[in-house]
């Protein structure tokens, strides 16, 4: 299952392991990974490896603070993490949210696989097409962590409404976005009129870029989607930079 370089990390890996408590094995076709160990930030492969496995584990606690502060409802419940990828924050979830029963997605069938048999995680295989996606539920949260970062305005909507209806009443649904904050990270573009800019380029080289891309969409743009969904979806909370320091967070209950 491991890229031909990574036994050279192996002991690094195991010990990254050990002490965040979660498998060591990464996909050789591991996206994050790849865009990680070949980012100019990191010296070596050591540091770039030391980054994946810390950087998981604080999205997982990220999340575990929201839910703390939003989902007071009985445990144990449904959670739907959306566009997992292959498990760089899933692998961390089991410690961080313990009453959690987790169900990860992706686009990539390799990456349900490695899920499903190494991650030993429950999961399913997402679609291009939002209303095509069979996604299961209802879940008490979705969460959807750098995803609509990367839909085209064809899809972005949709997506929304195929994940709130995903969610159970009284559910959240949580994800982030490029906002404002993330035009530094693509040379600053004007965002146009409609708060919705999309270039098609991604770190994911076997996607489609009509399907995924990068994208960056104003609070303005996000609240409108939201609008027509009321009264039986509200946004609870939106805060700016939340996530890397530079992408939003939202927040939405379903009624």
């Amino acid at each position: 299952m491991l890229a031909p370089d990574l036994p050279l990390l192996l002991a690094a890996r195991q010990a990254l392991a050990a002490r965040y408590g979660v498998v060591a094995d990464i996909h050789p076709q591991d996206f994050i990974w790849h865009f990680i160990r070949t980012h100019p930030n990191f010296a070596s492969e050591e540091a770039a490896l030391e980054y994946y496995f810390s950087d998981g584990a604080r999205s997982a606690q990220q999340l575990a603070v929201l839910l703390n502060d939003w989902y007071a409802e009985p445990t144990p419940y449904a959670l739907l993490e959306f566009a997992a990828g292959y498990g760089c924050v899933t692998r961390h979830l089991a410690g961080a949210l313990p009453h959690a029963r987790v169900t990860a997605c992706d686009i990539h069938p390799a990456a349900v696989t490695f899920l499903r048999e190494t991650l030993d995680t429950p999961a399913v295989l997402s679609h291009t097409v939002p209303e095509a996606a069979v996604l299961g539920g209802p879940y008490a949260v979705v969460f959807a962590l750098s995803f609509f970062s990367h839909m085209p305005r064809a899809t972005w909507t949709r997506w929304l409404h195929a994940l709130v209806a995903a969610s159970a009443p009284g559910g959240l649904l949580m994800f982030t976005t490029h906002g404002w904050a993330s035009r530094v990270h693509f040379g600053e573009p004007r965002l146009p009129p409609d708060g919705f800019w999309f270039q098609a380029t991604s770190e994911q080289q076997d996607l489609d870029t009509a399907d995924y891309g990068s994208t960056i969409v104003t609070p303005a743009f996000v609240i409108q989607q939201v609008a027509p969904l009321a009264p039986a979806v509200r946004l609870v909370v939106f805060r700016e930079a939340a996530w890397w320091g530079h992408q939003d967070l939202y927040i939405l209950r379903r009624a």
